[in-house]
């Protein structure tokens, strides 16, 4: 296990946790339901049926519009064997394997998770805040939407009434159950890592080179004199992706980019609405005088 921090602008940061462990933990429950739903949602976007193709177009426009964070927290794998103590099996434990417990460092939780960050753009103490915060954001927030998720799955119901039509609504407050879910126990996880000290600082330049090889774009945005600056481009992201290793982080990266600008584009404008009202005022009161 190991985690990445990935600065996106100078005031956002995208933390992808990856699994490094050779020999995995088998998939939870969970974890297999997902993975059979997104095949059925993959035949679904290839299918023919006009409803298909209007809910899964739908649902991935939903997607996108999940903040990057809660994408960042479903991603924290389960702690590998040894990253925590644990304790010897019991006598009534018969049924659970004995394999790990040969290994001194899962009884004594001797491993740590490495860090890795491009230093000319994070500092140490940075590195290690942003996991901070990102933890004790999360924790407070998905438990709270988990639970208004949950109460409101059984207020669709009259939409399985309809015939030939599955209650889609319920499916995506069930998802949203899960995604909340999944993103508290990451949360939970990051937050014991950072408590614990377990994390170890790994400076990247491999990392870094990336986002040197594109000068940074200036997008002015409220409160900024300077203007902020998007430090990682669409067109970086095959080869970042590539210096992790990770290939499946693409579409994450390229989400997470859209949101920046989205979000720098929505304050700009109301940078922009906020002048037209001042000077309206100001005419105003010139007509007044």
């Amino acid at each position: 296990m190991r985690i990445i921090i990935l600065p996106l602008s100078t005031s956002s940061r995208l933390i992808i946790t990856q699994r490094t462990a050779t020999h995995p933990l088998p998939p939870r429950l969970d974890d297999r339901l997902a993975q059979r739903a997104h095949i059925v949602w993959s035949k679904w976007e290839n299918s023919t049926t006009w409803w298909k193709i209007k809910v899964t177009k739908w649902g991935n426009a939903a997607m996108d519009r999940i903040s990057y964070d809660e994408w960042s927290l479903k991603g924290v794998p389960r702690p590998p064997i040894g990253l925590f103590p644990s304790h010897p099996k019991k006598w009534w434990e018969f049924w659970k394997g004995s394999d790990d417990l040969k290994d001194r460092e899962s009884l004594m939780g001797t491993k740590r998770v490495p860090l890795l960050y491009p230093p000319h753009l994070i500092k140490e103490h940075e590195a290690v805040e942003c996991v901070r915060q990102l933890a004790e954001k999360g924790l407070p927030y998905h438990f709270k939407y988990m639970l208004l998720s949950l109460v409101g799955a059984p207020l669709t119901l009259p939409v399985a009434l309809i015939p030939l039509i599955p209650n889609i609504p319920g499916f995506y407050m069930l998802y949203r159950v899960w995604s909340h879910w999944k993103a508290w126990e990451g949360a939970k996880l990051l937050k014991r890592i950072v408590d614990e000290n377990k994390l170890v600082l790994e400076p990247s330049h491999a990392i870094e080179i990336v986002y040197h090889s594109e000068a940074p774009m200036i997008v002015d945005i409220p409160d900024s004199p300077n203007g902020e600056k998007m430090l990682l481009q669409d067109s970086q992201v095959a080869t970042l992706a590539n210096a992790m290793d990770a290939e499946e982080v693409q579409a994450e990266l390229h989400r997470a980019l859209a949101q920046v600008r989205g979000r720098i584009k929505k304050e700009l404008e109301k940078k922009e609405k906020e002048k037209e009202k001042e000077e309206e005022e100001r005419k105003k009161n010139g007509d007044a005088a």
